[in-house]
């Protein structure tokens, strides 16, 4: 069977980031280099040409095999695993408009799926700016023995104008797509970003969530 002359790795970016880190990692580099010279080899003729540790060869190749740059065999007639390059080079190709594109698809179809609605609760409380049609800050009340104390959040553009359309505790739940259209906010980037915020508004008893 023929090898193939080249191969493009992963697009998403999150892929590539890891395939690099993995190539950056010692002998990652100097066992492929080996392996295009000597073709198929076992983990403990690598280690000894190589001068490093059995264990480390044998981790190193699961690792670069799990990536997909080596195949393996058994030897025939030897109860030995051996590896090979899967491909003589190697191009990383980091395509980020199809993976912004990806990401708005998948940002806009779970933000349709989200609910959402204020959560109620007298010790936050939201500040807003009626004429800019946005929630500045939200301030989070603490009752202590002789006074009040409040810690500030203060908000993101994009943050504040999706609370300020999010429903009041007593009106049905909306979906987080629709209250990003109603707030202006059209760019997939931030679609995500407000997803993010909805899951630590949850977490701090901002808003109540559907999923």
């Amino acid at each position: 069977m023929s090898e193939p002359q080249l191969a493009s790795r992963p697009s998403k970016v999150a892929e590539a980031r890891g395939l690099i880190e993995a190539l950056a990692r010692e002998y990652s580099v100097e066992i492929l280099q080996e392996l295009h010279a000597r073709g198929w080899s076992s983990a403990s003729e690598l280690a000894r040409e190589m001068g490093i540790h059995i264990a480390t060869a044998m981790r190193k190749l699961a690792e670069l095999e799990t990536l997909g740059l080596l195949e393996k065999r058994s030897r025939l007639g030897a109860d030995v695993m051996e590896y090979r390059l899967a491909i003589p080079r190697i191009e990383i190709v980091l395509d980020f408009e199809a993976d912004a594109k990806a990401a708005s698809r998948d940002a806009w179809r779970q933000a349709e799926r989200i609910f959402v609605k204020e959560h109620p609760d007298r010790k936050v409380v939201l500040e807003s700016d009626d004429r800019a049609r946005r929630v500045r800050r939200i301030l989070f009340l603490k009752v202590l023995r002789r006074r009040t104390e409040a810690r500030t959040l203060e908000l993101a553009e994009a943050e504040g104008a999706f609370l300020w359309h999010i429903p009041f505790a007593s009106e049905p739940a909306r979906s987080v797509a629709e209250l990003c259209r109603r707030g202006g906010i059209e760019n997939a980037l931030q679609v995500s970003r407000i997803l993010e915020f909805v899951t630590e508004m949850e977490r701090m008893g901002v808003v109540d969530v559907a999923r």
